[in-house]
This record gives structure tokens, sequence and C-alpha cells, in this order.
């Protein structure tokens, strides 16, 4: 399997982490709602509610499925990498135009000139 870079596999992982918290949504929901207004009874009176909420995010985000995320990461990667480099090219583009004092040409100009 090829490697990821640090970041690449950060991102893998927040995307995963991401994913089970909508997975995990009422466990979430319940816990927050326990939580709001608390501040020295939290780790008590919402324990229960805390480990409900990390078992469910235990159970989502596992190697099984940080494997498959980061192999769908690689699989998409060169796509990814093609649509940076162009919106790359095309801020440096318009960078220079604005630099230079020029309008971008609209299509009927340079149908013209053709």
């Amino acid at each position: 399997m090829e490697a990821l870079s640090r970041r690449e596999d950060q991102d893998v992982l927040e995307s995963v982490k991401s994913e089970a918290l909508k997975s995990c949504d009422v466990h979430v929901k319940d816990f927050a709602d326990c939580a709001t207004g608390r501040t020295f009874t939290l780790p008590f009176v919402c324990k229960d509610k805390l480990d409900i909420m990390q078992n469910c995010m235990r159970d989502y985000v596992t190697q099984e499925r940080l494997d498959t995320a980061k192999l769908d990461y690689i699989a998409n990667r060169s796509e990814h990498g093609k649509q940076a480099v162009e919106a790359l090219r095309k801020s440096r583009a318009e960078k220079l135009r604005r630099m230079a004092g020029l309008k971008e040409e609209s299509k009927s100009d340079q149908t013209e000139k053709k």
C-alpha cells in the first residue's frame, strides 16, 4: 500500500471521526444535553452518557474502516492533485492579470480575435 503523508493521514482520520459523529448523533446529542449548564458535576452526572457516546465512536472508528478510507483516499488522490494544481494555476494567472492591470478577456473578445 502506498504511504500517506502525515497531513493526508490526519485528513483521513478526521474524515472518519466526522462520519462517526454523524453516525452516533443520538448519543452525542444526549451527552451534550446532559452536559449543558454543568461544570463540576459533569463527570458524575453524565458519566453513563459519555461512556455510551465513546463506545459508539470506538465501535465506528475501527482499523478496518480507517484502512478502507485510506485506500479510497489513495485511489482518489491523483484526481485531488489534478484539481489542486489546476486551481493553483488559475489563481496565479488571475493574480498576474490583476498585477498587470488587465481584465480577464471575455469569450466573445477571444472569438472576435480569431
